[in-house]
């Protein structure tokens, strides 16, 4: 079957623990065994006690089953107990291999996709797989230990019994042949559309300050609604067709049991058989045939396993972006071409970047030296925040080349990009945890006293003294109870004490007034004193304090120079210079106020 495939290619990515799933299975085999004796007891029981008298075997008979009862519920205990924690084990596994998978692919990808496809893949995909390998293997193992043993003892007893039993087997294996297409069908759409819901359900939640504010909770429900319908189609077929399936099993079993009694009943009045040895026949029947009936009704579960794993081997064959490839290829840390901390010049050489079918950057070239504040300006949509995602390997390069410090960007690894430059977003995240677990994620093995020093550097100290608990208190879901600006400052800070060679700061202050601004910007200036710092901004006060402002429009740079040097020869610039000194002005009349927007 496609699902035992599927399972041995990705079985290299499951760290199966062999000395518990031995014990485990030997467990299983055991109370298995013990549970197939008790008909052979109840058998001796009624021919030698109940029609033939001897009333001393009783006692030693019922202790014997006892025993074995007692026997087969502590395998049972130690047999659940080890596979619940192998599929445990084993589902953490395959969900590590996963989440390390979504680190090396391309952040368009994942951010095409949005959320919803990777928390069914990193959840429910990797459950399911955990629960094939540790629940329906051992099943389907188990059930069919107890066929073919129960077929044997049948052989034993008449052989017969045995043919009937053998004959029936391939036909109740056909039963769900009939139903396997439309149940892997609805199946499969089962798993699409709850994916689907996923993702919206996300959104629902993300997007609650605006469906509140726009009237929208009427056409989220119709939206709602209509999504779900296909869910309780798809399901609901999916279940018919399994009943279906289980049913007719069923009535196979009945129809096949009643041919036993009939040959049974025969021979026991031809006294060819015992009247114990019958009625042990007809359970080890039913043992040899349930075990059938067990593995058809484990075909829907096998089902939802087979869409699972293939996901699970479709997303490992994402190409990962080449920072993580060149991580791969390492034969050790200390292969890896040590950077020098030491300030870095970047060179972009006709560099053309786009995704999707979509070209952003086109044939973009500059040189920046180390030791400088850059300032990039332009139109939304002109490229900044592309060209910084360039610059730390997060969009991919389709012509031309990103150098730092003399190497080629392509030939860095991640880690080696990461030591070297920092970047804030404009929006950036926040941990739930602690103010200081925000900022030490920076630095990991920072003290109290660097973390400290870096939330002062970020302008925070005001914050801090306003909250008793300081550093301590915490925060929730992305710093929820947090200002714009002091989440964006938090992530500067967290940057700073990062202390990369290059900063990267992509409109991180849109959320402060001009006064913070300027006095974050100052102390951004002496702590980054000799390294190189990037920054979008539509502050005409920023950009007109950088060493040198560069001008972005439709992917391009059009213009390069002091703030009075462009104001004269950039028409664009002089266009948007206007602008920011217009928007600054209205930002100064607010400046007391934290989060004015300019």
């Amino acid at each position: 079957m496609h699902t035992f495939k599927l399972f041995r290619r990705l079985a290299p990515y499951v760290k199966i623990k062999w000395n518990l799933t031995l014990i485990a299975y030997v467990c299983t085999f055991l109370q298995l065994g013990l549970v197939i004796l008790q008909p052979l007891i109840f058998a001796y029981l009624i021919d030698h006690v109940l029609i033939g008298g001897n009333r001393k075997l009783i006692v030693p008979l019922l202790s014997l089953s006892l025993g074995i009862g007692v026997l087969s519920i502590v395998f049972l205990f130690i047999r659940v107990g080890l596979f619940r924690y192998l599929g445990i084990c084993n589902m953490l596994d395959i969900r590590n291999e996963l989440l390390k998978h979504v680190r090396q692919i391309p952040i368009p990808e994942i951010q095409k996709e949005g959320p919803g496809k990777f928390s069914a893949l990193l959840g429910m995909d990797t459950a399911t797989m955990g629960n094939f390998l540790n629940h329906i293997l051992v099943e389907i193992t188990s059930q069919l230990f107890m066929m073919l043993i129960s077929l044997g003892i049948l052989y034993y007893m008449d052989w017969r019994l045995g043919i009937v039993a053998t004959l029936s087997i391939p036909f109740l294996l056909w039963v769900p042949g009939l139903f396997r297409n439309p149940v892997a069908r609805y199946s499969s759409a089962v798993r699409t559309h709850n994916e689907e819901i996923g993702t919206y359900l996300y959104e629902a939640i993300e997007s609650s300050q605006e469906i509140r504010a726009l009237g929208l909770e009427g056409w989220e429900r119709k939206r709602n609604e209509t999504m779900y319908k296909g869910l309780v189609k798809a399901s609901t077929r999916e279940t018919l067709y399994a009943v279906m399936s289980f049913q007719i099993s069923g009535f196979v079993i009945s129809l096949i049991l009643a041919a036993i009694y009939w040959i049974g009943s025969y021979q026991v009045l031809h006294q060819m058989l015992t009247v114990g040895m019958m009625v042990a026949s007809v359970t080890y029947l039913q043992n040899a045939l349930n075990p059938v009936q067990q593995i058809n009704n484990f075909f829907r579960e096998l089902q939802g396993a087979e869409v699972a794993m293939g996901r699970i081997e479709q997303f490992i064959q994402t190409p990962i972006d080449p920072y993580s490839e060149n991580e791969r290829k390492q034969v050790s840390p200390a292969s890896e071409p040590q950077l020098e901390a030491t300030p870095s010049d970047i060179e972009v050489c006709s560099l053309r970047v786009g995704y999707g079918g979509t070209e952003i950057l086109k044939d973009l070239s500059l040189s920046l030296s180390p030791g400088k504040i850059y300032a990039f300006v332009g139109r939304s949509g002109s490229g900044k925040s592309t060209l910084f995602r360039a610059l730390i390997g997060m969009m991919p390069v389709l012509e031309g080349e990103i150098r730092i410090g003399g190497q080629n960007l392509e030939e860095m690894t991640r880690s080696a990009i990461s030591r070297k430059v920092g970047i804030v977003f404009q929006e950036p995240y926040l941990f739930r945890g602690t103010l200081m677990e925000n900022i030490a994620v920076g630095k990991l093995d920072a003290t109290e006293e660097m973390v400290m020093q870096a939330a002062l550097n970020a302008r925070l100290g005001s914050l801090l003294d306003q909250l008793p608990e300081g550093l301590n208190t915490k925060i929730d879901h992305r710093g929820f109870q947090l200002s714009g600006g002091q989440r964006q400052r938090l992530a500067i800070a967290r940057v700073l004490l990062h202390n990369p060679d290059i900063l990267i700061l992509d409109e991180p202050t849109s959320a402060l007034d001009q006064l913070t601004e300027i006095e974050l910007m100052d102390s951004i200036r002496q702590v980054m004193a000799g390294k190189t710092v990037l920054v979008a901004t539509h502050r005409l006060q920023t950009i007109m304090n950088a060493d040198r402002i560069l001008v972005l429009e439709n992917g391009c740079l059009v213009a390069e120079g002091g703030h009075e040097e462009l104001m004269n020869q950039s028409a664009e610039y002089y266009a948007m210079a206007s602008t920011f000194e217009r928007d600054t002005s209205v930002a100064g009349q607010a400046s007391h106020k934290e989060g004015v927007l300019a």
